[in-house]
């Protein structure tokens, strides 16, 4: 049995080379594309393969989770976002391709393993809104898509309601599907995820929807990996996220000032509506 695996997801083209322990490269949306890179394809008996506009790197994530053998502990990496246990203040470090690796050689079992003593799960640190998750989804997504899902839940999983409900009602959301988990739950999550979205993508069709809402599986499954682990009350260790970029040189979410008046305009929106 392996002791750590972290998916890596690429799409496109390798944007780093990351073929050394822990980590195991997976291309996305093999199926659908006539590009073959030289890592493991996520296309073999996998019904979403074909569908990675929608889905995203979960098209790799249920690769892994009918094929990855059996390993202690096993996590996701975003495309181009990867976890960074050198800091932790910021929810993002901006990286350049070329000093990349260099933070990737931080990743050990043994480092992962302390952390797994006191902990059930690692995530990013959240993202901070002015507005509630619900209603970031209302603006920028199409909004009867989350109403079918909020209903998929209350008629078939309605012991995670509460759960949606509180995610729902937060102002901080985790971003890019981004996890480490112990393998036993990373199966009982997948098999519970896959119960959900499978079903409710044979309702959807994203065919015409713009660039920013196509990804519809993937954003759905970012909130539902939140209610997942608020259900099952896990506790959380919080990574910031290493985003590879060249091209840009700051991120919103990271700024202190950002978050600080993101969770004032929250609070004032909720005290005034509870006074209404």
């Amino acid at each position: 049995m392996n002791e750590l695996t972290i998916l890596c997801m690429y799409h496109q083209k390798e944007l780093l080379q990351t073929n050394f322990y822990p980590f195991f490269n997976i291309q996305c949306g093999e199926n659908e594309c006539e590009l073959k890179l030289k890592m493991q394809g996520d296309g073999h008996n996998n019904p979403i393969s074909s569908q990675n506009s929608y889905w995203s790197e979960i098209t790799g994530l249920y690769w892994a989770w009918k094929n990855i053998q059996q390993t202690k502990y096993i996590g996701l990496c975003s495309y181009r976002r990867f976890f960074n246990f050198k800091e932790s203040s910021n929810p993002v470090k901006l990286c350049k391709q070329k000093d990349a690796s260099a933070h990737l050689l931080n990743v050990s079992y043994e480092y992962i393993d302390r952390i797994f003593k006191e902990h059930d799960v690692i995530l990013p640190i959240e993202y901070t809104y002015s507005k509630s998750v619900h209603r970031v989804c209302e603006i920028n997504y199409n909004q009867k898509d989350f109403e079918l899902l909020e209903a998929y839940i209350s008629n078939h999983q309605p012991e995670y309601s509460d759960a949606y409900g509180k995610i729902m009602n937060k102002n901080k959301m985790i971003g890019h599907n981004m996890f480490i988990m112990k393998y036993e739950d990373f199966i009982d999550y997948c098999e519970w995820v896959f119960e959900i979205l499978i079903p409710l993508s044979k309702v959807i069709d994203a065919t015409n929807y713009p660039t920013n809402q196509i990804r519809v599986f993937g954003y759905m499954h970012e909130l539902l990996l939140a209610v997942y682990i608020q259900k099952k009350d896990m506790k959380i260790k919080r990574s910031q996220i290493l985003y590879v970029n060249d091209s840009i040189s700051k991120v919103r979410f990271s700024s202190i000032t950002y978050r600080l008046l993101c969770t004032i305009v929250y609070n004032l929106k909720k005290l005034l509506n509870s006074s209404i």
